[in-house]
């Protein structure tokens, strides 16, 4: 015989916390690799309209303009360092989260038990300050931890790798145990 269908409320008291202050920040050089796009990007514009300024009759124009896009990536260069400084994560027995949003605040967590792959990228930037993004696919959402130390970042990535028994590089990880 069947049981009746149940959905009774959870106690929320003995559920888990995640609690802030066990949330790790990314490293702080990360800020250099997020502000050094905003200040390629402001040193076009400034060298684009001194030149362009050069060639018309009203140089203020392309000065104004120039002026009203670099105010506006110093604001984009002021909230993104927010941003950073909110950035953080957490790994868990059983999952991993990503702290992030200066505006609206947000939390994401993936357990280890839906993650399909996992990986390290590393971009020019983030090569030359020893820095690394863990890329996390599940089959869920999918989680990109920037501005963690290589070391980090790979120490990460070999304990999901582990927990979540997927494979890497080719290679199937045997689950933990045996």
């Amino acid at each position: 015989m069947e049981e009746p269908f149940s959905n009774d409320p959870l106690p929320l008291d003995g559920v888990p916390q995640l609690g802030d202050e066990h949330f790790v920040p990314v490293d702080p050089r990360y800020l250099r690799v997020a502000l050094a796009g905003l200040g390629l990007a402001g040193a076009v514009v400034i060298a684009g309209a001194a030149l362009l300024a050069t060639q018309v009759e009203r140089p203020a124009i392309p000065l104004a303009i120039a002026g009203g896009v670099v105010v506006a990536l110093v604001l984009a260069a002021v909230l993104r360092t927010f941003e950073i400084r909110r950035l953080a994560y957490q790994v868990r027995e059983h999952d991993l989260s990503l702290r992030s949003g200066v505006i609206t605040h947000s939390i994401e967590s993936v357990p280890f038990s839906r993650v399909q792959h996992v990986s390290v990228s590393r971009g020019p930037v983030e090569r030359s300050l020893g820095l690394a993004t863990l890329q996390v696919n599940s089959a869920g959402p999918n989680l990109a931890i920037p501005g963690l130390a290589i070391d980090d970042a790979e120490r990460i990535k070999s304990l999901i790798t582990a927990r979540a028994d997927i494979e890497t590089d080719g290679d199937l990880v045997p689950p933990t145990g045996e």
